[in-house]
C-alpha cells in the first residue's frame, strides 16, 4: 500500500521584507512546487496576501486534490499588473462603488447588511483577486471572457475533486468550499457589469466590456415550491419532535439517590449542564451516570417548532425572525396578536404582521419554555435565541427547517404518502402566501402588506401557481370528453 501524499511549506524572506511560501509535495513520485507570496501586488497569479496559516491550509487543499487524483499544474496569467497611473484600478473603484451602495448615493436606497455581505464575498473571493490590479481602461472583453472561463473551469475542477473524496477548505475561514453553480457565476458577472456601468457614468471608460453577449449565462431557474396545508402541518409537528420536553422537576426529587435524580431529570429533557446546575454536581458526574444508565442527553431548547410555525404561518423572512426581540411580540389579545418587524422599506420603519390565534398560542408556549429554561424573560432578549442565548443565524434557521423536512418526509413515506419537496425558509414564505391568498379571498394587497412586498411579482407568481392547483378538475373534464367520444364510437 503506497504512502499517502505529504508535503511541506518552506518560508523565505524577500529583499522587500515580505515572505514567500513554497509548497513542496509529490505527485505520482514527481516533486512539484507552488509559490505563494505575502505581498498583495504580486504578479505570479497566486493572488497575494498569504500568511503562514493560510499557506499551510492551502497545502492541505493541494494534498487533498492530489489524493483525489485531480491536481493540475496551474500556469500564471500572461497579463501583468500595469503601472498605476491617474486612471483608478478596479480595486480602488470597486471599493468606492461598494461604499456608495452601502451609503445609498449609488442606487435607489442603501443596501441591507445581508446584501452588503454578499457583495463583499463576491469581491474579495472572486472579482478582486482577478481584476483588482488592472486599471479600469485595461479591462476588455478578452479579460472578462478569461474570468468567465476561469470560474467555470474552477467549478468543474472542484466538482471533480469533491467527487474523488477531497475536502477543500477556504484558507481564510477554514470552511468547506462548494463549487459555484451557473447562477452564482452569472451573479459575479452581473456585479462586474454593474461596477463598470458606474465607471462609464464617471467617464473613466466609454463602453462596458462586461455587457458582451458572449458573457451571458443561461442558468436554470430555481425550483420555487410551496407546501400543501397538510404538508405544512406535518412539518411543524416534525419540528416539535426535535425539541426535548422541558418539565418542572418533581417535588419529591430530593428524596431520590443521585443516579435516580439524574435519570429523572434527563427523562424530563434537561441537558447535562442544566442537571449539573440544579443538583450541584460536576458535569462529568452527570455524564458518568448518563453513560451507566444508557441515556442520551437532550440538547438545550431552541424553539424549533416556533421557528417553523412562524415561517409557515406568518411569512416572515428568516433574517427577520432572527432579528426579533421579545418586546417585538404583542400577545395580550389572541385575536389581535401581532409581530413588529423592523423594516426599512416601510415609512414608519416597522412592519406589523398579524398573527393568527394558533400562531399566538405557539408563541405563548415558546416564551413560557424560554422563561423556564433561563429563569427569566428579558424584553430585549432574542425571541428565538441560539443554544448560547445569542442571535440565531439564517443558516441555523435553514438547518432547522431542513432537519424538520427530513423527519416529516420519513413519517409521510411510512404512511404511504410522497415525501416533502425541497423545503427551505423561502419555501415556507411562499407557503404562507398561498394559504393567505386562499383564506382571504385572494386579497393580494393585504398579503403583500403582511410579507413586506413593495412589488407584487412574487405574490402574483404564487397566485399563478395556486390557480393551476385550484383548477385540478381540468383533467377530469378532459377525460370526460375522451370517454364520451369512445362511447359514441361504441354505439355506432
Amino acid at each position: 500500500m503506497s504512502r499517502p501524499p505529504s508535503g511541506s511549506v518552506r518560508t523565505t524572506e524577500l529583499r522587500d521584507g515580505t515572505r514567500v511560501f513554497a509548497l513542496r509535495f509529490l505527485v505520482k513520485g514527481v516533486r512539484e512546487r507552488e509559490t505563494l507570496h505575502e505581498r498583495r501586488d504580486c504578479d505570479c497569479g497566486c493572488g497575494g496576501g498569504w500568511t503562514d496559516r493560510t499557506a499551510r491550509a492551502e497545502l492541505e487543499n493541494v494534498l487533498s486534490r492530489v489524493r483525489a487524483g485531480v491536481w493540475e499544474r496551474h500556469t500564471a496569467s500572461l497579463r501583468k499588473r500595469p503601472e498605476p497611473k491617474r486612471m483608478p484600478t478596479f480595486h480602488e473603484f470597486a471599493s468606492w462603488w461598494l461604499e456608495g451602495k452601502t451609503e445609498g448615493f449609488i442606487g435607489r436606497r442603501p443596501i441591507r447588511a445581508n446584501t452588503r455581505s454578499d457583495y463583499v464575498w463576491r469581491l474579495r473571493r472572486h472579482l478582486l483577486p482577478f481584476f483588482g490590479r488592472y486599471r479600469l481602461d485595461e479591462i476588455d472583453k478578452d479579460l472578462c471572457l478569461e474570468f468567465k472561463s476561469l470560474k467555470l473551469r474552477e467549478a468543474e475542477e472542484l466538482k471533480a475533486a469533491l467527487a474523488g473524496g477531497a475536502v477543500i477548505r477556504d484558507p481564510a475561514t477554514n470552511r468547506r468550499i462548494q463549487p459555484l453553480n451557473l447562477a452564482s457565476v452569472k451573479k459575479l458577472l452581473g456585479t462586474l457589469a454593474a461596477i463598470l456601468d458606474e465607471a462609464i457614468e464617471d467617464e473613466h471608460i466609454k463602453i462596458n466590456p462586461a455587457r458582451s453577449r458572449r458573457l451571458s449565462i443561461s442558468a436554470p431557474a430555481p425550483a420555487r415550491s410551496f407546501l400543501e396545508v397538510d404538508e405544512l402541518v406535518a412539518l411543524i409537528d416534525a419540528a416539535s419532535s426535535r425539541d426535548p420536553p422541558l418539565l418542572r422537576p418533581d417535588g419529591a426529587l430530593n428524596a431520590l439517590g443521585t443516579r435516580q435524580r439524574v435519570e429523572q431529570l434527563m427523562r424530563q429533557g434537561l441537558s447535562n449542564e442544566q442537571i449539573a446546575d440544579q443538583l450541584g454536581l460536576a458535569r462529568s458526574t452527570v455524564g458518568f451516570h448518563a453513560r451507566r444508565l444508557g441515556l442520551e442527553a437532550n440538547g438545550p431548547y431552541v424553539g424549533r417548532r416556533v421557528v417553523v410555525a412562524t415561517l409557515g404561518l406568518s411569512g416572515v423572512r428568516a433574517s427577520e425572525l432572527c432579528d426579533l426581540r421579545v418586546r417585538h411580540l404583542r400577545l395580550h389579545d389572541p385575536d389581535g396578536a401581532r409581530l413588529q418587524i423592523p423594516d426599512a422599506k416601510t415609512q414608519a420603519g416597522v412592519r406589523v404582521v398579524e398573527m393568527s390565534p394558533d400562531l399566538a398560542a405557539e408563541w405563548s408556549a415558546h416564551l413560557e419554555r424560554l422563561e423556564e429554561a433561563h429563569g427569566s424573560l428579558d424584553p430585549d432578549g432574542w425571541a428565538v435565541p441560539n443554544v448560547r442565548g445569542g442571535r440565531m443565524t439564517r443558516q441555523r434557521v435553514a438547518a432547522i427547517v431542513r432537519d424538520a423536512a427530513r423527519e416529516a418526509s420519513i413519517k409521510l413515506v411510512e404512511r404511504g404518502r410522497p415525501p416533502l419537496p425541497q423545503t427551505t425558509p423561502h419555501s415556507l414564505r411562499r407557503t404562507y402566501i398561498s394559504i393567505a391568498l386562499v383564506a382571504n379571498n385572494f386579497d393580494v394587497l393585504w398579503v403583500m402588506s403582511q410579507v413586506g412586498h413593495s412589488d407584487s411579482k412574487m405574490t402574483m407568481d404564487v397566485y399563478a401557481q395556486l390557480q393551476q392547483r385550484v383548477k385540478r378538475d381540468h383533467g377530469k373534464a378532459f377525460d370526460a370528453l375522451i370517454r364520451h367520444a369512445r362511447d359514441e364510437r361504441t354505439d355506432t
